[in-house]
């Protein structure tokens, strides 16, 4: 009865096994992937980060930094109109997404603010306006929170505050399960959503492939193990401390950020001008024009203090 219980159990693993890595969509290497003629390229001593500019060289520069899945290709309308109201605007990749590099690093806070850094050092900015959408949100208050010398203002759309908001932090911790979850369910789900980016006459193929480049899994597990282990509120605290000016728009119905971790993080810096639009996590595409508009009175006000 135990032999074949181990049989079983053996046979079971095994295919388990097969499925697991006849799975893998990873078959393609970064530099593969067709690169957009506008992207440039900078390296710091954990790879190579991928980045574009628009605007006037001129302008008030602004570091645009994307959220957890969409990369910066697919941030180029809203740039394009934020340069209409005066910023030289600077959009890159995180490591692990778009046209970046997969490092075999841990995708922590620390990680991804030393990127920044390194970006904001190769763009030779001293005073910069930060931009950060869902995750990007979260890092760019981090930065704000540890270099309140070099962030002019802070700019935060749907932020992101933390992994207990969407129920992940004990299963990511769960070896083989977690594997198995965030490669047919996780990852095929984000691969279904970017099909919607079609609602926003945009093409999805580049979000599609970018899921196939080896090492992309790799930084969304350490990414959900790792980034997250963050106090986010704290950062909040520091800005606030630091009389930071910020700008933050968010939507009560967001599927992926709830209204309440918003409203708790907007508490703590209560001079932030707060905004809220219907319209879900996707609401930077969908009421661009209206949020652009407010940009446009907030940075008037910063930069006339």
């Amino acid at each position: 009865m135990v032999n074949w219980f181990i049989y079983i159990f053996f046979v079971f693993f095994l295919i388990l096994f097969f499925v697991y890595v006849f799975g893998n969509r990873e078959t393609i290497d970064i530099n593969d992937l067709e690169i957009d003629s506008e992207y440039s390229f900078f390296n710091n001593s954990q790879g190579k980060t991928a980045y574009y500019s628009i605007g006037d060289d001129s302008s008030e520069p602004l570091i645009l930094i994307h959220g957890v899945t969409v990369p910066s290709h697919y941030y180029k309308k809203i740039a394009i109109s934020l340069s209409e109201i005066g910023y030289k605007v600077y959009v890159y990749d995180h490591f692990g997404r778009g046209f970046s590099d997969r490092p075999k690093i841990k995708y922590n806070m620390h990680n991804y603010r030393n990127q920044l850094n390194d970006f904001i050092n190769h763009l030779s900015l001293d005073n910069v306006t930060l931009m950060g959408v869902s995750m990007g949100g979260a890092l760019a208050s981090n930065y704000a929170a540890k270099n309140p010398n070099k962030v002019k203002a802070l700019i935060l759309n749907v932020p992101f505050v933390g992994l207990q908001t969407i129920g992940l932090e004990n299963f990511a911790s769960i070896p083989i399960f977690w594997d198995f979850y965030l490669r047919f369910f996780i990852i095929n789900r984000l691969v279904e959503r970017g099909y919607g980016l079609t609602d926003d006459n945009q093409d999805p193929d580049h979000f599609i492939e970018q899921f196939n480049v080896v090492g992309t899994q790799y930084s969304f597990s350490s990414l959900m193990k790792n980034f997250t282990n963050h106090d986010f509120y704290n950062d909040y605290q520091l800005i606030n401390d630091y009389e930071i000016p910020v700008h933050i728009t968010y939507a009560p119905d967001d599927e992926d950020v709830p209204m309440d971790s918003i409203l708790k993080a907007i508490k703590l810096v209560p001079d932030a001008r707060t905004f809220s639009f219907e319209g879900g996590h996707n609401i930077i595409n969908s009421r661009t024009k209206e949020i652009v508009s407010l940009i446009n009175d907030f940075k008037s006000s910063y930069l006339n203090d």
